[in-house]
């Protein structure tokens, strides 16, 4: 069910229909859709819609794209039929919403009083794409990170995949201003070379290549709740850059986190920027 899910997230401006996602599965659509219900809690469609809403949402808050064009990247044909499952989703048109302003606050939550990532001027990076192997877990992301990562670290001990240049990486795709907190998506991810077969919950993903605003984050992590507000609503604003479609990420340089002091945690926090 991880390459549907990953197939979905990477297609939600073409046409998804079970038949199509059905076969990406490898099953009959007859018994996909109850096969999907259960392992994700929602319907196809339901899911889909959500999918599309949010990105919508995230678009209209933090980029100058036309409303229209919003409703076309996200698999709208109408801008009037976009506006109405907008509204009914949130509660107001997309006009209203974009006048919110509203700040995204990924990964982790907490009351650090860390604010040294507001002087910094990120550094611009470009890369090329990347595959991990991961586990998802969904709730808030303080609670889904540690399983999440545990479960990647047993599969990758035991296959002896850990070595000096595995980069681990996570990625918060929802923001928890617009998405329910049990829907929150946390993804555990570590680099691979070679032929890996993954097992169970472990599955293998691309993390886009291109343009990067790379920001060192310094503190536990707790502090990144802080980072996020700075940099989606202090430097973004003023940078004259344009956030971009693929999933905001972290890279966790310290090996050892959990015997790591707090303030000596180093996270690089890449914004996909055009």
């Amino acid at each position: 069910m991880n390459r549907v899910l990953i197939h979905i997230y990477q297609n939600l401006d073409e046409s998804l229909t079970i038949n199509r996602l059905a076969a990406v599965a490898c099953l009959s659509p007859f018994h996909f859709h109850r096969i999907f219900s259960a392992h994700v809690g929602e319907t196809v469609t339901s899911h889909v819609r959500r999918l599309r809403l949010e990105r919508a949402a995230t678009r209209i808050a933090f980029t100058g794209v036309s409303i229209m064009d919003t409703a076309l990247a996200v698999g709208y044909e109408t801008p009037a039929a976009f506006a109405r499952a907008f509204r009914e989703r949130f509660g107001m048109s997309p006009s209203e919403f974009r006048s919110q302003q509203r700040i995204t606050i990924p990964p982790f939550t907490g009351n650090s009083t860390m604010r040294e990532i507001i002087v910094m001027k990120p550094e611009i990076r470009e890369c090329s794409e990347t595959k991990v192997l991961f586990v998802r877990k969904t709730g808030a992301y303080n609670e889904a990170a540690s399983p999440a990562w545990e479960a990647l670290l047993c599969f990758a001990c035991k296959n002896c995949l850990m070595s000096d240049g595995t980069e681990m990486i996570g990625i918060g795709h929802d923001d928890p201003d617009i998405t329910a907190e049990e829907k929150i998506r946390y993804d555990a991810c570590i680099t691979f070379s070679g032929e890996v077969k993954p097992e169970g919950e472990v599955g293998v993903q691309t993390i886009g290549g291109g343009r990067y605003a790379v920001f060192l984050h310094k503190g536990a992590y707790a502090g990144l709740k802080e980072a996020y507000c700075d940099i989606f609503a202090g430097w973004l604003p003023a940078s004259g850059c344009t956030l971009g479609e693929r999933p905001v990420f972290e890279k966790y340089l310290n090996r050892d986190a959990g015997n790591t002091k707090p303030e000596n945690l180093r996270t690089e926090i890449w914004i996909p920027v055009s």
